[in-house]
């Protein structure tokens, strides 16, 4: 029997576009965008952030360095958070639902500019103070030091939140993040970033037959 449902952010409960972030940074005169990218990963520049093991200033001052710009922290950060698009009001709606039912998760790669990002927009947009409010607890990467789809995260969240992998329903639109879960014993959907959440639940309950086998649930993971 499932208990907890566990998501993701971006792709699943978010819809977010990466590719916003390069075009916003040739905006701001970054030439080649490519290369800057291939500079900031070399230095580790965002793993490292995602995994909470450099500021946001620290990141800020990294991406100033590889893109060789005097650029201001609120146009890095305008860049930064524009790859996120939108919260729509109906998975809103359909987490408060579920919450009733289940014990409602969320567990995120991301870092401290979006999360301030985040923390804001539900504060003008949904009347709640943090979006931590949404959820029965949250577990983001650049606080626990840890990021999918490294098997320790997943345990990390298994010790804090006294989960049983077998009773929760793992939802994440990345296969490298739902076949870790699954190899730890989560029953696993692969989400399409293109349709939409709510397709697995009705009336706050998840879609009857939705889950067969809990040992390997691949229903919706070849789409």
């Amino acid at each position: 029997m499932i208990k907890n449902l566990i998501f993701d952010f971006g792709g699943v409960l978010i819809d977010i576009d990466p590719l916003r972030v390069g075009q916003l940074f040739k905006e701001l005169g970054i030439k080649d965008v490519e290369k800057v990218n291939e500079l900031a990963f070399s230095k580790g520049l965002y793993l490292d952030f995602e995994k909470g093991l450099i500021t946001g200033a620290e990141f800020r001052d990294g991406l100033r360095e590889v893109s060789s710009l005097k650029l201001t922290d609120a146009q890095i950060d305008g860049a930064w958070n524009s790859m996120i698009l939108r919260f729509p009001k109906s998975r809103f709606d359909l987490l408060k639902q579920l919450k009733k039912n289940y014990n409602i998760y969320l567990l995120s790669n991301t870092n401290e500019i979006h999360l301030d990002y985040f923390n804001q927009y539900v504060i003008n947009n949904m009347g709640i103070n943090r979006l931590d409010d949404l959820f029965t607890e949250c577990f983001y990467s650049h606080i626990m030091k840890l990021r999918k789809p490294d098997h320790d995260i997943f345990l990390k969240m298994i010790e804090t939140g006294g989960m049983k992998p077998s009773e929760s329903l793992y939802i994440d639109d990345l296969p490298e993040n739902t076949d870790a879960a699954r190899e730890l014993g989560f029953p696993s959907i692969t989400h399409n970033s293109k349709e939409e959440i709510n397709q697995y639940f009705v009336d706050g309950r998840i879609v009857d037959g939705l889950i067969k086998d809990y040992s390997n649930f691949s229903s919706f993971n070849k789409r």
